[in-house]
C-alpha cells in the first residue's frame, strides 16, 4: 500500500482519456492489498449468517464411535468378575491414589471404580453430580470395585477385611463365590429387619459386639439415593455367634427401634420352601373345583356338586340323641321262605321284637 492514496485510480481515469498500461497497472497493483482486506472484513460467511443453521452434508457418514467398555460375551464377564473384588464402606473422601495404594501389595490392578455415591441433586444426574462434586453431606460411605489381573490376588486381599480406614470398618468380599463358601455364609450370618433408615455400618456393629466377633456387616441401600432400605445381614466368625444372637433378640435396639433378628437361609430351602407353597395353592385350586363324589382334602366346606353348591357341614348340638334304628315289618312271604330254610337245616326261627313263651 506504500505510494498509494484513496482516489488515485478514479482521478488517473478521469484525467486521461488514453490510459497508458503500465501506470495503470503499477495503482492496481497497489491498492490490490487494500480490496482484499476490506473483503476480509466485511463479507460473510456462508456458514455464519445469523439466524441459519449450516447444512450438514449428507454425503459424509459420521463412523460409529468405540464404545469405552466393549460389551462381552457371558463367559468373558464370568472370567472378569471372578477377578474382581467387592470394597464396601469406604469413606466418602477417599480417593483413587489412595484405595489403589492400600491394594497394591497383593497384585497388579487392572480397574478400579467406585459405586453408591450419594449425590444431593437427582434431576442433574449422577455424571453431572459426581463431575461438579455435588454429594450429598449426610453420606458417610460409598462402595468400589477392584479388578485384578489374576485370580489369586483375591485370597490375598481378603486379608485387608475389618480393616479401619478413617474410622470406618471396611467390607472386603469376592464378587463370586463357591458354593461352600455360600453354605459357610449362611451358616454364620443372621438376618436384621426394621432398621433405621439413617443407621451406619458401625450403629449395627456397637449393638451387636456382645454376640461376638464380626466379620462384616451388610445393609441393603437404595441405587439411586444410597439409603438404607431397613434391612442387612452380620456375618460372624463362627456360628457361636449366631446362637448368642438368638438368645438376645428381643432385646437389640439401635436408634431407638428395636431391631428384628432371624436365622439366615440358603437359597436351596427358600426355593424348596415356595415350591411347596405353589404346590398346596394348586392342590386347593383343584379341590375347590372338583366334584362333589371325589374327595377333598380341602379346608372349605362348599363343594360344587351339580347346579348348585350345598354344604356338606352339619351343626353340632350337644343335646341332640341319636334316633333308633327301625325297620320296616317283616312280610308274610318273607317270613315263610326264612321259616322254609331253616327248618331244612334244623333250625329254630325268632321273631324280632317277639319273645318265645315256654
Amino acid at each position: 500500500m506504500d505510494g498509494y492514496k484513496i482516489g488515485d485510480i478514479s482521478s488517473f481515469l478521469n484525467a486521461s482519456s488514453t490510459v497508458d498500461q503500465k501506470p495503470a497497472n503499477d495503482l492496481f497493483a497497489a491498492a490490490a492489498p487494500a480490496v482484499v482486506a476490506v473483503e476480509e472484513v466485511y463479507a460473510p460467511k456462508p456458514d455464519s449468517v445469523p439466524g441459519k443453521r449450516p447444512k450438514k452434508n449428507k454425503s459424509i457418514e459420521a463412523e460409529p464411535e468405540e464404545p469405552k467398555f466393549p460389551q462381552l460375551s457371558p463367559e468373558e464377564q464370568l472370567e472378569v468378575n471372578k477377578r474382581t473384588l467387592f470394597v464396601g464402606n469406604l469413606p466418602v473422601g477417599l480417593k483413587r491414589k489412595q484405595l489403589r495404594k492400600l491394594f497394591a501389595d497383593f497384585g497388579k490392578i487392572q480397574s478400579l471404580r467406585f459405586r453408591s455415591v450419594a449425590i444431593s441433586d437427582l434431576k442433574l444426574g449422577r455424571k453431572v453430580c459426581l463431575k461438579t462434586n455435588k454429594i450429598n453431606e449426610n453420606a458417610t460411605s460409598k462402595n468400589a470395585y477392584i479388578v485384578f489381573e489374576h485370580e489369586e490376588c483375591l485370597d490375598k486381599a481378603l486379608a485387608k477385611n475389618g480393616s479401619v480406614v478413617n474410622d470406618l470398618n471396611i467390607r472386603v468380599d469376592k464378587v463370586v463365590k463357591s458354593k461352600k463358601e455360600v453354605k459357610e455364609d449362611t451358616k454364620n450370618s443372621i438376618f436384621l429387619g426394621n432398621i433405621p433408615f439413617a443407621a451406619t455400618d458401625e450403629d449395627i456393629r456397637a449393638a451387636l459386639a456382645q454376640c461376638g466377633d464380626i466379620e462384616y456387616v451388610r445393609l441393603l441401600r437404595d441405587a439411586k439415593t444410597n439409603i438404607g432400605k431397613g434391612i442387612g445381614y452380620v456375618k460372624f466368625v463362627d456360628s457361636a455367634g449366631v446362637m448368642f444372637a438368638m438368645k438376645i433378640k428381643d432385646n437389640v435396639e439401635v436408634n431407638g427401634r428395636k431391631l428384628r433378628i432371624q436365622r439366615c437361609k440358603s437359597k436351596l430351602t427358600l426355593e424348596n420352601t415356595q415350591k411347596a407353597k405353589e404346590l398346596k395353592s394348586k392342590k386347593n385350586e383343584e379341590s375347590q373345583n372338583s366334584f362333589r363324589g371325589r374327595k377333598s382334602k380341602s379346608s372349605d366346606k362348599e363343594v360344587f356338586a351339580g347346579k348348585s353348591a350345598k354344604s356338606r357341614s352339619k351343626k353340632f348340638d350337644p343335646n341332640r340323641r341319636p334316633k333308633p334304628k327301625t325297620q320296616k315289618p317283616m312280610s308274610k312271604q318273607k317270613f315263610d321262605k326264612k321259616v322254609n330254610k331253616t327248618s331244612k337245616k334244623g333250625g329254630v326261627v325268632a321273631t324280632k321284637g317277639k319273645k318265645d313263651k315256654q
